[in-house]
């Protein structure tokens, strides 16, 4: 397990988006998805903004808090899901670029808080095979939208229009963490750790059960 990043500067990456979100979202419900290898996210494993505002409000602290609460929270994530806090840690270490780790060890804290507060009693473990069938689901839209030149969504688009609020609050702050480097920045490290961040919300959001206990389809329906 690599040494935990502590966030350098002053003011900690909010909110933003590799991508500007400023498409409207009537458009993007709006667009027929002709094709998508990512299975649909339940409804009952959304993530709402309610959740998301509160976790934001909780972290607006001076920086040695926020570096303390990430610590504690990664050190959670590490026992409750051990699989996940070992691939995301092994992704951030590959990762030479300091804002960019810190960015990522952010996000990868703060989407597993936000799940842990929104299914504080139905969020179960991702497993490695789980963690993998996200990854392997993420990899094949990718490649069915980039072999289609009219294709006009990308796959984080798709994720969006499941887990909205969430997804907004990871571009928001990959945005920000842009608008920071002022172009000193390196742009494929940057996008290889949004890509495990969205792996992540796919795979969390697969393990959430239903209020009545159900895990969502098998996994052979998501394979």
């Amino acid at each position: 397990m690599p040494e935990t990043p502590t966030i350098p500067c002053a003011t900690t990456p909010r909110r933003a988006a590799r991508v500007a979100w400023g498409r409207a979202d009537g458009y993007r419900r709006g667009v027929i998805l002709r094709k998508a290898a990512l299975r649909p996210i339940p409804r009952h494993a959304v993530v709402d903004a309610h959740t998301i505002h509160a976790l934001e409000s909780s972290l607006d602290e001076e920086d040695e808090t926020l570096q303390d609460a990430l610590d504690r929270g990664f050190s959670d994530l590490d026992r409750r899901q051990p699989a996940m806090a070992g691939w995301l840690a092994d992704q951030l270490a590959r990762t030479r670029d300091e804002l960019v780790q810190s960015l990522g060890y952010f996000l990868t804290v703060t989407v597993y808080m936000a799940f842990r507060e929104a299914f504080p009693t139905r969020l179960h473990e991702v497993d490695e095979d789980a963690l993998r069938m996200a990854n392997d689901m993420l990899a094949v839209d990718e490649e069915l939208r980039a072999a289609d030149p009219t294709e006009v969504l990308d796959s984080d688009d798709v994720i969006a229009m499941s887990q909205p609020a969430l997804v907004h609050y990871v571009q928001h702050h990959v945005d920000e963490a842009l608008d920071q480097a002022d172009g000193e920045i390196d742009l494929d490290e940057l996008d290889r750790v949004y890509r495990a961040i969205l792996v992540q919300v796919i795979a969390l959001s697969h393990s959430v059960a239903s209020p009545t206990g159900e895990l969502g389809p098998s996994r052979e329906m998501l394979a």
